[in-house]
């Protein structure tokens, strides 16, 4: 009787703690600033574990979504539930579909998984029993590479079928309407379409307007294309203006200003107003030297991102004046930072300095941490992470963290890494916690 009574103690402790915290990627969709002590350096860092779920960028597993304490994933058709501290698969669920080439992140929302898979799907899941709940179908199909972003009980992501073909933008209901159907039909709340469709062309949402960009609609990378300002419950057209290059990156929006990149290689930063309209006269560009599908990622009036170099398989990591637009310093890289960077302030308060983690698009595919303070005009970087042998591979995946620290990402060997700071310690209260969890809460 006794160690039940100490038992439900410790569930009570585990409950209070809150039984959904979820560390995946959010408002800037692949790109974030996290406030958790990730290592630093190579010393600093330990394997954790790496877990093979592939062989090739055809088959390799899809960007994952840290939620507690497991790793939410996708391979081949299986939607996999792991422990985050093992790689162990805790449970896994068949989908309607596979992803395309795992390059878009699913996403994790109020205790629903989304998942963005071929032929124009997405999946909702349920992510404690792992059920499904709706399939949306998008009339026009197409690769689901687009981020998906969620606001107020609704998801917004978009499709490709091909340079000069049309595809769709959506924005879908998330409310699961038939509980007792897993495989309810969805529809969506409004439709955009466009002759090129979206390809990482991550929205942002900005008071009642969701803002994206497209392809141009031909075969080439620098032709005219529109940013669009969109009334996020009616789908209506509230303003566009007109840039170059086909738009491949998450819009950022902050303080007023949204900022993205074209594979045009440039930097582009517009006002918009409180009515959803683009302040056209203030429209400022930067030409960042080559291709960029980076998100911005901005922090303390710095500008982050990845440009592709001249060279094959060469980069450069930029940091960029967000007032001016203009580039304080630039380092070269090994290959070309496509993905989402992850920026740590978690030291900035004692020491001024902020660290960001990207990986390449280049052999072997590890992460390279970079260093920066609000004066810097040099490049201060390290790697901090190397896979080898059958693990290497071409990266265009985020790098993404936990509580704890614990870095993960994945690359196109089909390995998924998790990574650790060197000083993290299980408490013995913490290792209690996550065996009652283990024992008594259906995951």
């Amino acid at each position: 009787m006794k160690f039940k009574k100490i038992l439900s103690a410790l569930l009570v402790c585990f409950l209070l703690q809150g039984t959904v915290t979820c560390f995946a990627q959010s408002a800037l969709s692949d790109s974030s600033i996290t406030h958790f002590k990730t290592p630093r350096t190579h010393q600093e860092s330990k394997l954790f574990w790496q877990k093979s779920f592939g062989s090739s960028y055809k088959d390799a597993p899809g960007v994952p979504a840290v939620v507690n304490d497991t790793l939410l994933v996708t391979s081949g058709a299986k939607l996999l539930k792991l422990d985050a501290f093992t790689g162990k698969t805790i449970k896994s669920v068949t989908m309607a579909d596979t992803p395309s080439f795992g390059y878009t992140p699913l996403l994790y929302e109020n205790g629903v998984v989304y998942c963005p898979l071929d032929n124009g799907k997405i999946q909702a899941f349920d992510y404690k029993t792992m059920r499904s709940l709706w399939i949306y179908t998008d009339p026009a199909g197409g690769q689901a590479l687009t981020p998906i972003v969620y606001d107020n009980g609704r998801i917004y992501t978009g499709f490709w079928n091909d340079e000069n073909l049309k595809a769709n933008y959506v924005c879908i209901d998330v409310k699961d309407e038939d509980p007792r159907s897993a495989d309810e039909k969805k529809t969506a709340i409004w439709i955009y379409e466009n002759i090129g469709g979206f390809y990482w062309a991550g929205c942002a949402v900005a008071g009642d307007c969701v803002i994206f960009g497209g392809d141009d609609g031909t075969f080439y990378a620098d032709r005219s294309s529109k940013l669009v300002s969109l009334n996020k419950n009616s789908g209506a057209l509230i303003d566009s203006v007109d840039i170059v290059g086909d738009q491949r990156s998450t819009v950022t929006y902050s303080e007023g200003k949204v900022y993205f990149t074209t594979k045009a290689g440039y930097l582009y930063r517009v006002g918009v107003t409180a009515a959803g309209r683009f302040e056209k006269s203030g429209l400022k560009r930067v030409y960042l030297g080559g291709a960029s599908t980076s998100t911005p990622l901005i922090f303390n009036g710095r500008i982050y991102l990845g440009v592709q170099g001249s060279g094959f398989g060469a980069g450069y990591f930029k940091v960029i004046n967000a007032d001016t637009l203009s580039v304080i310093y630039s380092a070269d890289t090994n290959g070309y930072p496509q993905g989402g960077f992850l920026l740590t302030d978690a030291y900035y308060k004692d020491t001024g300095k902020v660290y960001i983690y990207a990986a390449c698009n280049g052999l072997p595919g590890g992460i390279t941490v970079f260093e920066d303070s609000a004066n810097q005009t040099q490049p201060l970087s390290s790697g901090l992470f190397t896979p080898s042998g059958k693990n290497s591979g071409y990266c265009i995946s985020p790098v993404l963290c936990e509580e704890n620290g614990t870095l993960f990402y994945k690359n196109d060997s089909g390995t998924v890494f998790a990574i650790k700071n060197k000083s993290f310690r299980f408490s013995i209260f913490r290792r209690l916690i996550r065996a009652i969890k283990f024992l008594f809460v259906k995951r």
